[in-house]
C-alpha cells in the first residue's frame, strides 16, 4: 500500500479479524510489579513468554492458540497524542501510519527513561508483542525505532531486535553487523553492514520504495542495494503471522542472511514508527556510481524507472488528508500479472484469479468513499455475474449482473444496495461507492449511476470470522447477497489499479437528481389477496405517478373442512 493509514495505537489491536484490547497478556503468571518515582516507572520480572512461544513453534501459532482457548489475547500498545518531544525524537505527521511510544507496561520488561517519555527495557529472553499487525501492502515505507543495548547484549553472537516471525520485516544484529530483512513469498531480501551500536540510544531504520532497500543507523547509511519490491504481508491465512514483536525470533525464514537459530534480545526500545514514505535519502554520489557501473557492464540495457519517475495520468487518484488507504495495486501477488496502469503498474486478473489487498476494513466509518479503477478484459460481460472488489460478508462489495453495476453495503442481517445500468469503457473506468451525505450512491467515471436516501455508516462484521472484512479483488462467495438477488459465487476478469478509501464523501449527489430518482422508484403496496393491474397516469401537476388499480378479487375456492 503506497498510501497512508494514520492510526494512533491507543490500547487496541485489530489482527486479521481479531479485536485485541489491553495492556498485558491474560494467561501470564502474576507479575512482580515495582514502582519508583511516585509510580511513574514500573517493572514486570516475568520471563516465560519466549519459552511458551518457542514451544508452540511460532508467534502466529502461539497467539492463535490463545485467541481460541481464552479469547482474544491482550497485547500492549501505547501512544501519547498530546505530547511532543524535541528532535531527534520521532514525530507524528501525515505520512505516519503507526507510532507506538512503547510506554505500556507489558507482561515482561520494565519502564525506563526513554528518548521521549518512558521506554521499554527487556532482559535476555523477555518478549514484547506490539499492537501492530502489518497486514497492508506498502509499495513505499520506512520502519524506525530507538534501541539501547544492555550490558550483556554483545554476549551472544546473534540478537533479534524487532520484526515479525515470517521475517517480512525483521531487524537483527550478528557478528558486529546490523541486518534488515524484508522477505516475500519464498524470497529472502536483506541488507546488512558493519555497525557500531552506541551504549546510548541508537536510531535504527530500514526503508524501501525509492529504487533501493536500505538500512540506517543514527542517520548514517549501513547498507543498500537496488530493489524495486514493496512490502507484502504473509498471505497464508495464519492470524498474527504479521504481528510485530520485540525480543522473539524463531529459526524460521532467515536462510537468506544465513541465520539458522532462534534469537533473543537484551536492551531498551522506544518510539516505533512506520511511515508510507522513504525518510532517508541515499547520497547522490552512491546513486551516480551505481548508474555508471551499470552502464559499463550492460550498456544496452535501459534502467527501470524508479518510483519517482512513474507515469500517472491527470485523473489518477491522489493522497490527501482524508485518505485512509491508497493501495497502488502494484505489488508482487501470488496471482495475476502486472501491467501498465493509470498510475505506474496495475494488477491484471484472469477468470478465477484473485488477490488479497491487505486492507482489513475493521473500523466503523460514519462517512466514506471507496474508489478503484477497472478495465474489463475482452471476455468480461456485464450481463454475466462478475465480482469486482469487496469483502466476503458484502459489508462493502461491487459487482455486475444483467447489465447493471451494484454497490452493496451490508449491516447485520440488513442488505443495503444501489444499482443501475452502465456501459463500461474498454479503457480504464473509475468506479466509486459512497455514503455519509444522507445518501448511498454509486458512480462511474464521475457520473452518478444510482442513489438512495441512506443514513447508515459503514459497520464492519463482528462475527469473529477470520478475514471477513478483508478486501479482496476477484472472488466473492455466495454469502450475503440475498438482497440484490445474487445466490452463487463470482469471479472476475480484468485489470485493477489504485484502490482508495476515504473518510468523506467525494462526490456530490444533486438534490434534483435524487428527487426524480425517488419518484421513479415509488413502491406501491397492495393486498396480497387481489389481482392488480399496475398502470401509469399523469397527475394534474404533470408528474408521473404510479398507481395500482384493482381489477378483481382473488377467490379462494378451497372447500371448508
Amino acid at each position: 500500500m503506497s498510501g497512508k493509514m494514520v492510526k494512533w495505537l491507543s490500547g487496541s489491536l485489530i489482527a486479521m479479524g481479531a479485536f485485541v484490547v489491553g495492556c498485558s497478556e491474560s494467561n501470564s503468571s502474576t507479575p512482580f510489579a515495582e514502582t519508583t518515582n511516585d509510580g511513574v516507572y514500573m517493572k514486570n520480572d516475568v520471563k516465560q513468554m519466549w519459552a511458551r512461544i518457542d514451544e508452540r513453534g511460532s508467534i502466529a501459532s502461539y497467539f492463535d492458540s490463545l485467541s481460541k482457548e481464552e479469547g482474544a489475547p491482550a497485547i500492549g500498545v501505547s501512544t501519547r497524542s498530546n505530547v511532543r518531544c524535541a528532535a531527534p525524537a520521532l514525530q507524528m505527521d501525515d505520512n505516519t501510519r503507526y507510532l507506538d511510544e512503547l510506554e505500556t507496561l507489558f507482561d515482561e520488561g520494565e519502564q525506563v527513561e526513554g528518548v521521549c517519555g518512558k521506554a521499554l527495557k527487556l532482559s535476555d529472553g523477555q518478549v514484547a508483542p506490539l499492537g501492530v499487525n502489518l497486514i497492508d501492502s506498502m509499495s513505499v515505507g520506512t520502519v524506525e525505532f530507538w534501541f539501547r543495548p544492555n550490558a550483556d547484549f554483545f554476549d551472544k553472537n546473534a540478537r533479534t531486535l524487532l520484526g515479525n516471525d515470517g521475517a517480512r520485516i525483521h531487524f537483527f544484529y550478528k557478528g558486529g553487523e546490523l541486518f534488515f530483512q524484508k522477505n516475500h513469498h519464498n524470497q529472502h531480501y536483506y541488507v546488512n553492514g558493519k555497525a557500531a551500536l552506541k551504549d546510548d540510544w541508537n536510531l535504527i531504520a530500514g526503508q524501501w520504495g525509492d529504487g533501493y532497500m536500505s538500512l540506517w543507523l543514527n542517520g548514517e547509511l549501513v547498507g543498500y542495494w537496488e530493489h524495486d519490491k514493496g512490502y507484502v504481508p504473509a498471505q497464508r491465512a495464519i492470524p498474527f503471522e504479521n504481528l510485530v514483536v520485540i525480543g522473539y525470533k524463531s529459526s524460521c525464514c532467515m536462510e537468506g542472511p544465513g541465520q539458522y537459530e532462534s534469537m533473543t534480545t537484551s536492551g531498551s526500545f522506544d518510539q516505533f514508527r512506520i511511515s508510507n514514505i522513504a525518510r532517508y535519502a541515499l547520497p547522490d554520489s552512491l546513486i551516480a556510481k551505481d548508474t555508471t557501473e551499470e552502464k559499463k557492464e550492460t550498456p544496452e540495457v535501459v534502467p527501470e524507472k524508479k518510483e519517482e519517475e512513474r507515469t500517472c495520468k491527470a485523473s489518477a487518484l491522489k493522497m490527501d488528508d482524508n485518505t485512509l488507504y491508497l493501495d497502488e495495486l502494484e505489488s508482487d501477488y501470488e496471482s495475476g500479472t502486472l501491467v501498465d496502469g493509470v498510475c505506474g503498474k496495475a494488477v491484471s486478473l484472469k477468470d478465477g484469479e484473485n488477490i488479497q489487498t491487505g486492507i482489513n476494513l475493521i473500523d466503523e466509518m460514519a462517512a466514506g468513499t471507496v474508489e478503484f479503477w477497472f478495465r474489463p478484459s475482452d471476455e468480461f460481460d456485464l450481463n454475466t455475474a462478475r465480482t469486482l472488489l469487496g469483502n466476503d460478508g458484502a459489508r462493502l462489495h461491487f459487482f455486475v449482473k444483467n447489465g447493471e453495476l451494484i454497490f452493496q453495503k451490508n449491516h447485520p442481517d440488513i442488505h443495503y444496495y444501489v444499482k443501475g445500468a452502465v456501459t463500461l469503457k474498454k479503457d480504464w473506468n473509475l468506479i466509486a461507492g459512497q455514503w455519509g451525505d444522507g445518501y448511498m450512491s454509486l458512480w462511474v467515471n464521475g457520473e452518478m449511476v444510482a442513489s438512495k436516501v441512506h443514513a447508515e455508516g459503514y459497520a464492519p462484521s463482528t462475527r469473529s470470522y477470520e478475514f471477513e472484512n478483508l478486501i479482496v479483488i476477484g472472488y466473492k462467495s455466495w454469502c450475503c447477497m440475498e438482497g440484490p438477488g445474487q445466490h452463487s459465487s463470482m469471479t472476475t476478469s480484468g485489470d485493477f489499479d489504485q484502490l482508495r478509501i476515504s473518510n468523506i464523501p467525494r462526490y456530490e449527489v444533486k438534490v434534483e437528481e435524487q428527487k426524480q430518482e425517488e419518484k421513479d422508484s415509488v413502491k406501491i403496496l397492495v393486498p396480497i389477496d387481489v389481482d392488480t393491474t399496475v398502470v401509469k397516469i399523469d397527475s394534474i401537476a404533470g408528474n408521473d405517478t404510479t398507481i395500482a388499480v384493482v381489477d378483481s378479487p382473488v377467490v379462494d375456492t378451497t372447500e371448508s373442512k
